[in-house]
């Protein structure tokens, strides 16, 4: 396989700010052929360690919203119509283009909100319970490394058993972004967008 060029590297970049998927289930136009070249032109990694942007994620600080006021309304399925667009996309730290996510990114475009990280997401997200998750609303795990409690976030499904134990998420992880079944673990952190309505 081929690597992109600089020029075809800039212009996915350039056309890649968050977007939402139409109601209807399409993508806009071009993005998916952009998302579909990126990651075909990626080459084979042999290892799962991730890669790291060559500079730290940018966070839109200026973007956050006072309390109560919320980013523009989304539904249930566009969130998880666009976290199926961006399945295969290789993981990148800091990453926030076609070329390379990583997790938080990954939430953010499927949110269709600014670039936020696990500690911002607070400020376009409210907590919920787990009897409360719906397919479209994250999870935060925290982790030791962390001394804030912010950890890897994903995205909810649904359950994979009806004891609630096992549940389907989208998430973007080395070495590239998957859907896949996880376990329950109560140390997860739910979390729903805001304006985040049914459909």
């Amino acid at each position: 396989m081929t690597r992109p060029t600089p020029a075809a590297l800039a212009f996915a970049r350039s056309t890649l700010p968050v977007r939402r998927v139409a109601s209807n289930g399409t993508v806009p136009s071009g993005f998916a052929a952009l998302l579909k070249a990126a990651a075909q032109n990626q080459p084979k990694r042999s290892t799962a360690q991730p890669q790291v942007a060559s500079k730290a994620p940018e966070i839109y600080h200026a973007a956050m919203l006072p309390a109560g006021v919320g980013p523009a309304p989304i539904t249930r399925s566009e969130i998880i119509n666009t976290a199926q667009q961006l399945m295969n996309v290789p993981y990148v730290w800091g990453g926030t283009s076609a070329t390379g996510l990583d997790c938080s990114a990954f939430v953010s475009k499927a949110w269709d909100v600014a670039r936020h990280t696990t500690d911002t997401f607070s400020s376009v997200a409210s907590p919920i319970s787990k009897d409360e998750l719906q397919a479209g609303d994250a999870l935060n795990l925290t982790t030791g490394r962390d001394p804030e409690g912010d950890g890897h976030v994903r995205l909810f499904e649904s359950w994979a058993n009806p004891e609630h134990t096992k549940m389907y998420v989208y998430e973007e992880t080395p070495p590239r972004s998957v859907h896949h079944v996880i376990n329950w673990d109560p140390k997860y952190q739910p979390m729903r967008r805001n304006n985040v309505v049914d459909g």
